[in-house]
């Protein structure tokens, strides 16, 4: 009988089981034929024995189920092996059993590790309890279910898509012993789905949104959907009343360019940027651009047309007003009196016009075949003038000495800036002639000096004589005229000390700290003579600080404290520093007669005097160009109470 079994070990544990229990029912032992063919039996058995207990023989039944085990591993096979998840489980919320698969979904280490850890399916898995709750239901009402989508909960919490097939299996009493199924893991799809659906509300959103009209027609000539764009190009209400055009008549000006559209689809499938003129419900005619391509069916027939519909009048209006604008800028750049030119990435002249080479002396061809270096008396200014240039994008105002075709020297103001178009770049440029400005203002230097130096040394030998004069015993009219003619010396040296001071202001004054009390104080000792005399008080509340500024600061206040005691009429000059918004403001009233509002502006021009003054009129204009030297301001308003003037000095601190 050993030779039966292909494991000794099976009949041996047979021989236990009988000796002990007196019987087996349905043992599954591996067998083996007379040919050496394993064989599955099922053996059902029982021990015959004698009165004493002793076992005499076996009597039993034999059954070959070699067919049922080979169909057993087959499926074992497919359970354990199979992508797809598949289970067992009962109706009250554990698992009987599972395959790899499914506890891979789920993301348990072993089929083992997923049934021992999940004891209440419904809500250790679904993310929503009610889903299970759900599936139950429908699996007693209909005994299958099939795509039962839900969202789940794997072992680390994070959440996945599952799509389960499942049914039930009933006894004979159609009492549902367990529940078997299959499990598909959708995450990647719904993902898919969710970004399809997303991409199809923002396309949707996308084709409402466009600025550009977007539509989509039949081949007979009917609109089928248009976005907002294209309803307001229109000019129609809503998209039905579009909906109802004939394309044909009612959308194209001339009709010929549908039929030429048509042609080129046919053709070639598609359309673009072909101008077309279209109408507005109104009648206005739009030009417009229209890109479009042929909609075709899965058999290559066309049965539709989508394209788009681009608004290009404004732009076209642009370009012709372009076209003017540049032949109206190209008179002003040939004809204007100023050199402009334009260089390339190399600094060589690309474009230059007439004034620039009438300028120079050159043609057009001899300015782009020379080195432009060599129009500078001195290349080395043109080297730092580039440096700078390219370093700041702009420079303006600067004075370079040049060389003419002829040798000759020339003199001009150079401004030039960095130009960005697409990848290029240019350097465009002004030079304005001021040889004859510069010839000029060496003249003028010239006469200043002559005035400042000889007239001013010959006024000053007059006055000396005067004075000896004075001195001498004259009748009443002899001294009057002496007085006269001392009058109008100091007046002359007067005029020539105040052009000396512009002069001053013009090359530019350092600004230092300044003790605005002792300032202040010289001056009112200065007029105190004059201020007895005409019986006028002046009056000074001490600062107590310095402020920044120029000496010149101290001539500004000079000016306005003499017209305010000269011209204004009262008897009280009130002087008072103080600061406000980063400036020192120092302010000088008084209670004169005012100054009427015509005059208040006028007041600050060169040689602006009145009627009864004898001055030269460039007191208040110096002050005015003293306090601007400093990038400050000179304000003149009447007093918010009682009459008289308020002069306020803005210097920035």
């Amino acid at each position: 009988m050993s030779s039966l079994y292909q494991n000794p070990e099976e009949r041996k544990r047979l021989n236990e089981k009988m000796m002990r229990d007196g019987f087996v029912k349905n043992e599954e032992l591996k067998l083996r034929k007379k040919d050496g063919t394993p064989l599955w039996c099922s053996v059902t058995a029982v021990a015959v024995k004698a009165d004493d207990g002793t076992v005499l023989y076996y009597d039993g039944i034999i059954e070959d189920i070699t067919e049922k085990k080979e169909l057993e591993e087959n499926y074992r096979g497919i359970f354990e092996n199979a992508v797809m998840g598949i289970y067992q489980s009962t109706p009250e919320g554990y698992h009987i059993a599972v395959n790899p698969a499914l506890a891979e979904i789920y993301g348990y280490d072993s089929p083992e590790d997923l049934i021992t850890s999940m004891t209440d399916i419904a809500t250790q898995l679904y993310v929503d309890p009610r889903r299970r709750e759900e599936l139950l239901n429908q699996l007693m009402e209909h005994d299958e279910v099939s795509h039962f989508e839900s969202e789940i909960y794997r072992k680390d919490g994070s959440t996945i898509w599952i799509s389960e097939n499942a049914r039930t299996v009933r006894d004979s009493d159609g009492t549902v012993l367990y529940l078997v199924g299959t499990v598909e893991d959708i995450t990647a799809r719904k993902r898919v789905e969710e970004a399809l659906k997303k991409s199809e509300e923002q396309y949707r959103q996308l084709f409402e949104e466009m600025k550009d009209a977007l539509y989509i027609s039949t081949v007979d000539g009917k609109f089928i959907d248009v976005n907002h764009s294209m309803v307001d190009l229109l000019g129609y209400g809503n998209k039905e009343e579009v909906f109802a055009l004939d394309i044909e008549k009612d959308f194209y000006h001339d009709t010929t360019q549908r039929a030429e559209i048509l042609r080129m689809m046919k053709q070639y499938g598609y359309v673009k940027d072909f101008e077309v003129h279209i109408k507005r419900k109104n009648g206005e005619r739009r030009v417009a651009l229209e890109t479009s391509r042929a909609r075709k069916d899965s058999r290559g027939h066309i049965v539709g047309y989508e394209g788009i519909i681009r608004d290009i009048t404004e732009k076209k209006r642009t370009e012709e007003a372009l076209r003017n604008s540049e032949k109206k800028y190209r008179s002003i750049f040939e004809n204007v009196s100023e050199g402009i030119y334009r260089l390339d990435a190399e600094k060589r002249i690309l474009d230059a016009n007439k004034a620039l080479m009438d300028f120079f002396g050159y043609t057009m061809e001899e300015l782009k075949k020379i080195d432009p270096g060599k129009l500078y008396k001195d290349p080395g200014k043109r080297e730092q003038f580039m440096k700078e240039l390219m370093e700041k994008g702009s420079v303006r105002d600067y004075e370079i000495e040049y060389v003419r075709k002829d040798g000759s020297i020339a003199v001009g103001n150079e401004y030039a800036v960095v130009v960005k178009e697409g990848n290029d770049t240019y350097i465009d440029g002004v030079i304005h002639d001021i040889t004859q400005l510069k010839e000029a203002q060496q003249e003028a230097e010239f006469y200043n000096a002559l005035l400042r130096h000889d007239v001013a040394n010959k006024l000053q030998l007059i006055m000396g004589y005067l004075e000896i004069l004075l001195e001498e015993t004259l009748n009443e009219a002899q001294q009057e005229l002496a007085e006269y003619a001392m009058q109008s010396a100091l007046t002359a040296a007067k005029i020539i000390e105040n052009v000396r001071k512009l002069r001053v202001l013009q090359a530019g004054e350092e600004r230092e700290c300044i003790k605005i009390d002792e300032v202040i104080q010289g001056i009112l000792n200065e007029y105190n003579k004059t201020a007895r005399e005409k019986h006028i008080t002046m009056e000074y509340e001490p600062y107590g600080r310095e402020i920044i500024a120029t000496d010149s600061l101290r001539e500004a206040i000079s000016n306005i404290v003499r017209n305010a005691l000269i011209h204004s009429g009262g008897d009280t000059v009130y002087i008072s520093v103080s600061e406000s918004d980063g400036y020192a403001l120092i302010r000088i009233e008084d209670n004169g007669v005012g100054v009427d509002d015509h005059l208040k502006e006028k007041i600050f021009d060169a040689g602006y005097k009145g009627k009864e003054s004898k001055g030269s009129g460039l007191g208040l204009y110096l002050s005015k160009k003293i306090i601007e030297s400093m990038g400050g301001k000179i304000e003149l308003n009447d007093k918010r109470e009682g009459r008289g003037s308020v002069f306020t000095l803005y210097i920035p601190q």
